[in-house]
Protein backbone atom coordinates (compact mmCIF):
# COMPACT_ATOMS: atom_id res chain seq x y z
CA UNK A 1 0.00 0.00 0.00
CA UNK A 2 2.96 2.54 0.60
CA UNK A 3 4.18 1.69 -2.95
CA UNK A 4 0.97 2.31 -4.22
CA UNK A 5 0.38 5.52 -2.34
CA UNK A 6 3.70 7.06 -3.34
CA UNK A 7 3.58 6.22 -6.96
CA UNK A 8 -0.11 8.17 -6.51
CA UNK A 9 1.35 11.15 -4.77
CA UNK A 10 4.30 11.23 -7.40
CA UNK A 11 1.53 11.54 -10.16
CA UNK A 12 0.21 14.44 -8.48
CA UNK A 13 3.35 16.43 -6.87
CA UNK A 14 6.06 14.61 -8.88
CA UNK A 15 8.41 11.70 -7.55
CA UNK A 16 10.86 14.34 -6.12
CA UNK A 17 8.29 16.27 -3.77
CA UNK A 18 7.32 13.06 -3.12
CA UNK A 19 10.42 11.82 -1.59
CA UNK A 20 10.52 15.41 0.57
CA UNK A 21 6.64 14.69 1.62
CA UNK A 22 8.16 11.21 2.99
CA UNK A 23 11.08 12.03 4.58
CA UNK A 24 8.54 15.21 6.42
CA UNK A 25 6.42 12.03 7.35
CA UNK A 26 9.48 9.98 8.81
CA UNK A 27 10.46 13.21 11.07
CA UNK A 28 7.10 14.21 12.47
CA UNK A 29 5.21 10.74 12.92
CA UNK A 30 8.49 8.12 13.08
CA UNK A 31 10.69 9.47 14.89
CA UNK A 32 8.93 10.41 18.12
CA UNK A 33 6.85 7.10 17.63
CA UNK A 34 10.27 5.39 18.27
CA UNK A 35 11.45 7.80 20.83
CA UNK A 36 7.98 7.15 22.68
CA UNK A 37 8.54 3.57 22.53
CA UNK A 38 12.16 3.57 23.40
CA UNK A 39 10.64 4.96 26.86
CA UNK A 40 8.21 1.97 28.35
CA UNK A 41 10.79 -0.18 30.40
CA UNK A 42 10.73 -3.79 29.07
CA UNK A 43 12.18 -7.02 30.97
CA UNK A 44 12.89 -10.07 28.98
CA UNK A 45 11.66 -13.44 30.28
CA UNK A 46 12.88 -16.86 29.61
CA UNK A 47 10.36 -18.99 28.00
CA UNK A 48 10.85 -22.86 27.88
CA UNK A 49 11.88 -23.82 24.57
CA UNK A 50 10.64 -27.06 22.70
CA UNK A 51 13.45 -29.90 22.36
CA UNK A 52 11.48 -31.52 19.26
CA UNK A 53 12.63 -28.20 17.29
CA UNK A 54 16.05 -26.74 18.95
CA UNK A 55 17.93 -30.13 19.66
CA UNK A 56 21.42 -28.75 18.09
CA UNK A 57 24.37 -28.41 20.69
CA UNK A 58 25.73 -24.88 21.14
CA UNK A 59 27.94 -24.32 18.67
CA UNK A 60 30.48 -21.05 18.34
CA UNK A 61 31.02 -18.89 15.44
CA UNK A 62 34.41 -20.38 15.07
CA UNK A 63 33.40 -23.39 14.63
CA UNK A 64 30.43 -22.31 12.60
CA UNK A 65 33.03 -21.06 9.90
CA UNK A 66 34.85 -24.61 9.98
CA UNK A 67 31.61 -26.36 9.29
CA UNK A 68 30.50 -27.07 5.73
CA UNK A 69 27.00 -27.16 6.17
CA UNK A 70 27.34 -23.09 6.92
CA UNK A 71 28.36 -22.82 3.27
CA UNK A 72 25.99 -25.24 1.51
CA UNK A 73 23.19 -23.40 2.94
CA UNK A 74 24.42 -19.73 2.28
CA UNK A 75 24.07 -21.04 -1.44
CA UNK A 76 20.50 -21.10 -0.73
CA UNK A 77 19.93 -18.05 2.04
CA UNK A 78 22.00 -15.48 -0.34
CA UNK A 79 19.91 -16.25 -3.55
CA UNK A 80 16.54 -14.46 -1.98
CA UNK A 81 18.27 -10.91 -1.27
CA UNK A 82 20.60 -11.28 -4.32
CA UNK A 83 17.77 -11.91 -7.47
CA UNK A 84 14.82 -9.72 -5.68
CA UNK A 85 17.72 -6.53 -5.39
CA UNK A 86 18.31 -7.07 -9.02
CA UNK A 87 14.76 -7.40 -9.61
CA UNK A 88 13.87 -4.25 -8.15
CA UNK A 89 16.93 -2.12 -9.16
CA UNK A 90 16.88 -2.93 -12.84
CA UNK A 91 12.98 -2.30 -13.21
CA UNK A 92 13.13 0.38 -15.04
CA UNK A 93 15.31 -1.15 -18.22
CA UNK A 94 13.31 -4.54 -17.79
CA UNK A 95 10.13 -2.48 -18.20
CA UNK A 96 11.72 -0.99 -21.55
CA UNK A 97 12.78 -4.55 -23.16
CA UNK A 98 9.20 -5.87 -23.01
CA UNK A 99 7.37 -2.77 -23.82
CA UNK A 100 5.52 -2.46 -20.51
CA UNK A 101 4.49 0.93 -18.90
CA UNK A 102 5.81 1.40 -15.43
CA UNK A 103 2.13 2.31 -13.97
CA UNK A 104 1.80 -1.42 -14.56
CA UNK A 105 4.98 -2.63 -13.21
CA UNK A 106 4.29 -0.05 -9.72
CA UNK A 107 0.93 -1.52 -9.14
CA UNK A 108 2.11 -5.24 -9.27
CA UNK A 109 4.32 -4.07 -6.06
CA UNK A 110 0.71 -3.87 -4.18
CA UNK A 111 0.63 -7.70 -5.69
CA UNK A 112 4.19 -8.27 -4.10
CA UNK A 113 3.42 -7.04 -0.96
CA UNK A 114 0.39 -8.96 -0.36
CA UNK A 115 1.72 -12.19 -0.94
CA UNK A 116 4.66 -11.32 1.41
CA UNK A 117 2.57 -10.74 4.28
CA UNK A 118 0.04 -13.64 3.94
CA UNK A 119 3.57 -15.68 3.13
CA UNK A 120 5.28 -14.60 6.16
CA UNK A 121 2.31 -16.08 8.15
CA UNK A 122 1.63 -19.33 6.82
CA UNK A 123 5.74 -19.68 6.66
CA UNK A 124 5.29 -18.98 10.61
CA UNK A 125 2.54 -21.75 10.94
CA UNK A 126 4.68 -24.47 8.56
CA UNK A 127 7.48 -23.54 11.26
CA UNK A 128 5.73 -24.04 14.14
CA UNK A 129 3.85 -27.33 12.51
CA UNK A 130 6.92 -28.68 11.22
CA UNK A 131 10.22 -27.12 11.78
CA UNK A 132 12.20 -25.14 10.07
CA UNK A 133 14.51 -27.23 8.46
CA UNK A 134 11.25 -28.84 6.94
CA UNK A 135 10.31 -25.48 5.01
CA UNK A 136 14.21 -24.26 3.81
CA UNK A 137 13.90 -26.58 0.79
CA UNK A 138 10.93 -24.76 -0.22
CA UNK A 139 11.79 -21.30 -0.39
CA UNK A 140 13.27 -20.66 -3.30
CA UNK A 141 11.31 -22.32 -5.39
CA UNK A 142 8.81 -19.04 -6.14
CA UNK A 143 11.82 -17.48 -6.49
CA UNK A 144 13.09 -19.22 -9.09
CA UNK A 145 9.85 -19.57 -10.95
CA UNK A 146 9.15 -15.36 -10.78
CA UNK A 147 12.90 -15.38 -12.70
CA UNK A 148 12.56 -17.29 -15.24
CA UNK A 149 8.77 -15.92 -15.94
CA UNK A 150 10.69 -12.53 -16.06
CA UNK A 151 13.46 -13.70 -18.05
CA UNK A 152 10.97 -15.15 -20.96
CA UNK A 153 7.90 -13.92 -20.91
CA UNK A 154 6.74 -10.18 -22.74
CA UNK A 155 2.86 -10.64 -21.26
CA UNK A 156 1.44 -8.00 -19.83
CA UNK A 157 0.54 -10.39 -16.64
CA UNK A 158 3.34 -11.39 -16.23
CA UNK A 159 4.86 -8.61 -13.47
CA UNK A 160 1.43 -9.77 -11.43
CA UNK A 161 2.84 -13.46 -11.53
CA UNK A 162 6.18 -12.90 -11.08
CA UNK A 163 5.66 -10.11 -8.10
CA UNK A 164 3.53 -12.58 -6.23
CA UNK A 165 5.95 -15.51 -6.59
CA UNK A 166 8.58 -13.21 -5.47
CA UNK A 167 6.25 -12.12 -2.22
CA UNK A 168 5.92 -15.84 -1.76
CA UNK A 169 9.57 -16.16 -1.53
CA UNK A 170 10.58 -13.34 0.48
CA UNK A 171 8.46 -13.71 2.92
CA UNK A 172 8.92 -17.36 3.60
CA UNK A 173 12.98 -16.44 3.52
CA UNK A 174 12.66 -13.37 5.65
CA UNK A 175 10.77 -16.00 8.26
CA UNK A 176 12.79 -18.87 7.87
CA UNK A 177 16.26 -17.73 8.31
CA UNK A 178 15.94 -16.59 11.76
CA UNK A 179 13.96 -19.28 13.01
CA UNK A 180 16.16 -22.21 11.50
CA UNK A 181 19.51 -21.23 12.66
CA UNK A 182 18.81 -22.63 16.29
CA UNK A 183 17.54 -25.93 14.70
CA UNK A 184 21.20 -25.88 13.11
CA UNK A 185 23.55 -23.99 15.38
CA UNK A 186 21.65 -24.14 19.00
CA UNK A 187 21.05 -20.63 20.99
CA UNK A 188 23.79 -20.11 23.54
CA UNK A 189 25.69 -17.95 20.28
CA UNK A 190 22.75 -17.01 17.97
CA UNK A 191 23.02 -13.76 18.15
CA UNK A 192 27.42 -13.77 16.60
CA UNK A 193 26.06 -16.65 14.59
CA UNK A 194 22.88 -14.96 12.77
CA UNK A 195 25.18 -11.03 12.50
CA UNK A 196 27.44 -13.28 10.50
CA UNK A 197 24.81 -14.60 8.76
CA UNK A 198 23.26 -11.41 8.07
CA UNK A 199 25.99 -9.75 7.09
CA UNK A 200 27.02 -12.12 4.34
CA UNK A 201 23.60 -12.11 2.90
CA UNK A 202 23.65 -8.27 2.83
CA UNK A 203 26.96 -8.48 0.92
CA UNK A 204 25.11 -10.59 -1.53
CA UNK A 205 22.09 -8.10 -1.82
CA UNK A 206 24.24 -5.24 -2.37
CA UNK A 207 26.54 -6.80 -5.14
CA UNK A 208 23.62 -8.26 -7.03
CA UNK A 209 22.87 -4.80 -9.04
CA UNK A 210 26.28 -3.79 -9.56
CA UNK A 211 27.51 -8.00 -10.99
CA UNK A 212 24.22 -8.03 -13.29
CA UNK A 213 24.53 -4.26 -14.40
CA UNK A 214 28.14 -5.14 -15.32
CA UNK A 215 27.34 -8.18 -17.41
CA UNK A 216 24.56 -5.76 -18.96
CA UNK A 217 27.59 -3.72 -20.34
CA UNK A 218 29.87 -6.32 -21.26
CA UNK A 219 26.52 -7.65 -23.61
CA UNK A 220 25.30 -10.33 -21.59
CA UNK A 221 21.61 -10.03 -21.90
CA UNK A 222 19.24 -9.52 -19.05
CA UNK A 223 17.01 -11.66 -19.63
CA UNK A 224 18.93 -14.17 -20.07
CA UNK A 225 20.52 -13.30 -16.78
CA UNK A 226 17.34 -13.51 -14.95
CA UNK A 227 16.66 -17.28 -16.63
CA UNK A 228 20.13 -18.43 -15.45
CA UNK A 229 19.39 -16.97 -11.92
CA UNK A 230 15.67 -18.79 -11.85
CA UNK A 231 17.40 -21.91 -13.16
CA UNK A 232 20.19 -21.68 -9.94
CA UNK A 233 16.94 -21.97 -7.50
CA UNK A 234 16.42 -25.35 -8.11
CA UNK A 235 19.54 -27.11 -7.72
CA UNK A 236 20.18 -24.30 -4.63
CA UNK A 237 16.65 -26.14 -3.35
CA UNK A 238 18.09 -29.42 -3.62
CA UNK A 239 20.86 -28.91 -2.04
CA UNK A 240 19.13 -26.94 1.12
CA UNK A 241 17.20 -30.22 1.30
CA UNK A 242 20.05 -31.82 1.79
CA UNK A 243 21.57 -29.53 4.22
CA UNK A 244 18.40 -30.15 6.57
CA UNK A 245 18.94 -33.53 6.20
CA UNK A 246 22.56 -33.38 7.14
CA UNK A 247 21.38 -31.49 9.93
CA UNK A 248 18.73 -33.81 11.26
CA UNK A 249 20.96 -36.46 11.39
CA UNK A 250 24.01 -34.44 12.81
CA UNK A 251 21.59 -33.46 15.56
CA UNK A 252 20.36 -36.74 16.47
CA UNK A 253 23.82 -38.09 16.59
CA UNK A 254 24.81 -35.51 19.05
CA UNK A 255 22.82 -36.16 21.49
CA UNK A 256 23.06 -38.27 24.62
CA UNK A 257 21.82 -42.11 25.11
CA UNK A 258 19.00 -41.25 27.14
CA UNK A 259 17.57 -38.80 24.67
CA UNK A 260 18.14 -41.39 22.05
CA UNK A 261 16.50 -44.00 23.59
CA UNK A 262 13.20 -42.36 24.06
CA UNK A 263 11.91 -42.01 20.78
Amino acid sequence: MLIAGFVALSAVIGWRMGWLVLAALVLAVALPAVWWFARIERVPRATEVNPRVVDARDWTRAEVLRDPIFYLSMLGFMAPGFIVTVIFFHQVYLVELRGWSLGIFASAFVVWAGVNSVSTLITGYLIDRFSGLAVIPFVLLPLGAASLLLGMQTATWTPFAAMALLGASSGAATTTLGSVLPEVYGLRHLGAIRSMMVATTVFATAAGPGITGYLIDIGVGYPAQLVAMGLYCFPASLVLAYVARRVRVRNLSSRPVSDTSRQ
